[in-house]
């Protein structure tokens, strides 16, 4: 696979539901672009979640737009739009949308999740 710099229309990837609510589109990954980390471009509503879960990669988030808050084993941590949010590898948690708007957010992991 020949990697090259490139514009990437997010509106033309897949939407993937996650249990919970609200859905995300990958950006970028290792299957697609060859490179070791994922990109997601997400978009939660009002009142919805994700699943509790934990993931093999380390997380960071940027939050677009909205509030809400992540659910962990050890307390609570809460963001709003302009908040980056760090979640290491292994780490349980559950994000829950607490604003009235839409919570968009950028969420990179690394090493790829695929």
């Amino acid at each position: 696979m020949e990697r090259k710099p490139k514009t990437i229309d997010i509106e033309t990837k897949e939407k993937e539901y996650f249990e919970g609510g609200g859905f995300h589109r990958t950006a970028i990954s290792k299957k697609g672009e060859g490179v070791d980390l994922t990109v997601h471009f997400s978009n939660i509503k009002p009142g919805q979640s994700h699943s509790w879960h934990s993931h093999e990669q380390d997380e960071v988030m940027y939050i677009i737009q909205g509030a809400g808050k992540y659910i962990l084993e050890k307390g609570e941590i809460h963001y709003k739009a302009g908040d980056f949010v760090f979640v290491p590898r292994g780490t349980f948690h559950e994000n829950v949308v607490v604003s009235e708007e839409d919570v968009v957010l950028v969420a990179i992991f690394n090493p790829a999740q695929f």
